[in-house]
């Protein structure tokens, strides 16, 4: 069907290019009318094809849709010609290529035929629908579904399935709002569901392999190519940019780089828009804005695209909208850095430093795929690891939030990226303060042998224990090889209780699990409280004991209260203004002991205390 479709579009546009003079006004815009534009209408658009070099192309215009993007969104058909297009199709990268009619910009090359295309049929988007959605966006709007849930014990697949999902959403195909308009042959209509957004050209350098699969399924990066190189010093300065040129967008720079180029389609002084259609639709962002180099044109059946690396910073993208992405030249927006050194008995420590960008969604994703990839690119991917994380993320007066971690087996390395990017996501979705990380420091410790300790028995010093009296509890652990070792801890008793107690000796996960399901420690009420408990999470390098009672209590902002009477924990829990949450059972004693392995397993004992 898009073939013969295709052939009827050709076939029209074969009879002759119309040459269009529209009245001009006393004072000219410089944006060239939708509702003057028609079938046979020759453009002229500009972009790179190779090094930095702006090159010119013919865009034959064979109509216009209306109410496709939304209401009163328009796009713009063309067929695209010259440069290495014959052979190409429509390039990843070009994205935001301008147009212009007469000398006046008519919008940006930013839809194309989806894979396999057999001509280079593209979308353009009207320049103004481009600066309207920059200047006049609103707020970011959370979208649940689109997101790690970082509470939980986040996997490499929940990463990169958020990122997939993002990606979907951005680059989905195109659909009618009502009514769709046609300037044209009414043909057109059968091109609709198979335009899509060309796509920026996807920017790695550094990056595992396997992970450089994932990421490039997940960001909807066309083939295998080579990974970008870095370019050399070429001393091209250049004072500002100009519509054509390539342009960048940063996910991470530094030891390691992530992000996507395309072209700019209009410069407004410091005002810059690009792409013609989303990255990841986010609203209000910021990535920093960089030049970029394109090297070649990588020719594919499926979709071509521009190899190219990013350049200096020049300024700040600081919108992700549906019809462009926009910023301001000058400085670099504040992004986190990252600090990272991997240390290993088997040679010297390796040092990494990564800037990676500052947003709620996309920092802690790509934060924990930079961790990956260092712990991958040097670590061995199948096997048993034990891995020793230690550091801090700062987020400067807002709070401190300090990570010391052990993992063992054939997931460490992904359970370590993980725990480190865990406090990042935890901030970027609280609710309660907008606060921005600005410094991460990590060490990581990797071993190639098993690291850990099975809690095999428990026992208490004496069989009568008494109210307020300091006992020893003694446990047995046996490590992966069979070896054992009794280790004793001090515990004191309270000075009064009502029936039995549970003496609980457990690892990290099933203590979680059981104040999860029966203890509750309820929701912290601040950003205080949340970095509070955030310091104060389950690690697995800990043996943690806990005198537990059955008598009821209280939750309140995140601290439980045992034994109230019932009185008080009536008033708590009809008072809406107080966070309250009624529980089961109540911790009435807790000591822990930081071991240089995991530690894993549970055991507990009853007693009966007893008056002196």
């Amino acid at each position: 069907m898009h073939r013969f479709t295709l052939g009827l579009l050709l076939v029209a546009l074969a009879g002759g290019a119309l040459v269009a003079s529209p009245q001009q006004p006393s004072t000219p815009s410089p944006f060239y009318p939708v509702d003057e534009i028609r079938p046979g209408q020759v453009g002229i658009g500009r972009t790179v094809f190779t090094g930095n070099t702006i090159e010119e192309f013919r865009a034959n215009i064979i109509g216009v849709l209306h109410n496709v993007l939304g209401p009163r969104r328009d796009l713009i058909l063309a067929k695209l010609e010259g440069g290495p297009l014959a052979t190409t199709g429509v390039i990843q990268g070009m994205s935001g290529s301008p147009v212009y009619i007469d000398g006046r910009l008519v919008g940006a090359v930013s839809y194309a035929l989806g894979s396999f295309p057999t001509a280079p049929i593209a979308g353009i988007t009207p320049i103004g629908e481009m600066t309207d959605a920059v200047q006049n966006g609103g707020p970011r709007i959370a979208q649940p579904g689109l997101t790690v849930d970082w509470s939980a014990t986040a996997t490499a697949a929940d990463v990169f399935g958020a990122l997939t999902r993002l990606t979907e959403r951005a680059t989905a195909s195109l659909k009618s709002s009502g009514h769709v308009g046609i300037v044209g042959p009414p043909a057109l209509a059968d091109l609709l569901p198979s335009l899509r957004p060309i796509g920026a050209a996807m920017v790695f350098s550094g990056v595992d392999p396997d992970i450089d699969s994932r990421l490039r399924q997940a960001l909807g990066a066309s083939g295998s190519p080579p990974q970008s190189p870095r370019p050399a010093d070429r001393n091209e300065a250049q004072t500002g940019l100009r519509p054509g040129d390539a342009g960048g967008l940063s996910l991470i720079r530094g030891d390691l780089e992530m992000g996507a180029t395309g072209t700019v389609t209009y410069v407004d002084g410091p005002r810059v828009y690009a792409f013609g259609h989303p990255f990841l639709n986010l609203g209000p962002t910021t990535f920093a804005m960089t030049r970029s180099h394109v090297f070649t044109v990588l020719p594919s059946l499926d979709s071509s695209l521009k190899i190219a690396s990013l350049g200096p910073v020049i300024g700040t993208v600081s919108q992700d909208r549906a019809t462009a992405i926009g910023g301001t030249l000058g400085a670099g927006p504040r992004e986190l850095d990252v600090n990272v050194t991997l240390s290993s008995d088997r040679g010297p420590d390796r040092k990494f430093a990564f800037h990676v960008l500052q947003d709620q969604t996309l920092t802690p994703l790509f934060s924990y795929v930079a961790l990956l990839n260092a712990l991958a690119s040097y670590e061995r991917q199948a096997g048993v690891l034990s891995v020793s994380a230690n550091g801090t993320v700062s987020f400067g007066a807002d709070g401190q939030v300090t990570i010391d971690d052990r993992f063992t087996g054939e997931n460490a390395a992904a359970m370590a990226a993980t725990a480190l990017a865990q406090p990042l996501g935890a901030a970027a979705t609280n609710e309660f303060k907008n606060v921005v990380p600005d410094r991460a420091d990590f060490k990581l410790t990797i071993s190639e042998k098993q690291e850990s300790s099975t809690i095999e028995r428990v026992w208490l010093d004496t069989t009568k224990p008494h109210f307020g009296d300091t006992h020893t509890v003694h446990v047995l652990l046996r490590d992966y090889r069979g070896g054992t070792e009794t280790i004793s801890m001090p515990v004191t008793m309270p000075m009064q209780a009502g029936g039995p107690l549970t003496l609980l000796v457990s690892d990290a996960t099933s203590l979680a699990t059981l104040e999860q399901r029966d203890i509750k420690p309820g929701r912290a009420a601040s950003w205080p409280a949340l970095v509070a408990q955030m310091n104060d999470v389950r690690r697995n390098n800990r043996l943690y004991v806990r005198l537990i009672s059955s008598s009821s209590g209280t939750v309140i902002a995140g601290q439980t209260l045992p034994g109230l009477p019932g009185s008080i924990r009536a008033i708590l829990d009809t008072d809406a203004s107080t966070a309250s949450t009624p529980v089961s059972r109540a911790v009435v004693g807790s000591w822990e002991r930081r071991f240089d392995r995991v530690v894993r397993g549970s055991r507990e004992i009853t007693i009966n205390l007893t008056a002196k």
